[in-house]
């Protein structure tokens, strides 16, 4: 499959949020048919409105273009910016590997990425290293920053990773004599017993517990 196929059956997706700073519909479909009249494309436009893309979720054109893509219908999804389509390197690198699945293309115009051929597939695999390496470097970024004001203040900064074997014990041993989940988040909030990320207990956090694999292996004393 080639982009330059003039039986290229394409979906163009665009997204419309509702930020002021939102790139219009307009521009979109412009940008779209400008390369679908260059490649001989047939365009078909999916509109989504007031849609994040912080998330695949709550996105009925895009699962729409999904199913008709699966399905054969078209060949290829288009977006004008790789932003329209999402903003998590854990979503495109699924979609990529999607379309590579089901045999569709992904056309990326702002980044040059068409997975249809091999320049551009490659182009797509290093865009989602490099996203994926700043990610890295952010998280790095914030865990030295965390550290340093551990250093100098004394203070734990984020969130607990494992709670104290007693609040463990406490929580198992009250659930065993016959104590609800509200009542033993309602005793250990009393008692000032922080939560692993050191919040206020409730019922829902006081089920993890039980269900975690530090209850599991905690034996009776």
């Amino acid at each position: 499959m080639s982009n330059a196929d003039p039986a290229l059956k394409v979906i163009g997706y665009i997204r419309v949020s509702t930020s002021k700073q939102d790139i219009g519909p307009e521009v979109q479909i412009a940008a779209l048919e400008a390369e679908a009249i260059r490649n001989g494309w047939s365009l078909t436009i999916y509109r989504e409105d007031a849609a994040s893309a912080k998330s695949l979720k709550n996105r009925p054109m895009l699962a729409r273009a999904l199913a008709d893509l699966k399905a054969g219908t078209f060949d290829a999804l288009a977006v004008s910016k790789l932003d329209r389509l999402s903003r998590s390197v854990a979503d495109f690198s699924g979609i990529l590997e999607t379309a590579s699945r089901q045999r569709w293309a992904l056309i990326c115009l702002d980044l040059g990425i068409d997975t249809s051929t091999i320049t551009g597939a490659a182009m797509a695999q290093v865009t989602c290293t490099f996203a994926e390496m700043e990610r890295k470097k952010i998280a790095e970024r914030t865990k030295d920053g965390m550290a340093k004001i551990k250093a100098t203040t004394g203070k734990h900064m984020g969130r607990r990773s494992v709670l104290p074997e007693a609040t463990v014990r406490q929580i198992v041993s009250e659930r065993e004599n016959g104590a609800s989940l509200a009542r033993i988040a309602a005793n250990l909030n009393m008692a000032s017993v922080p939560t692993a990320a050191g919040g206020k207990w409730y019922a829902s956090t006081v089920r993890q517990v039980l269900g975690s694999s530090a209850a599991a292996q905690l034996g009776p004393k």
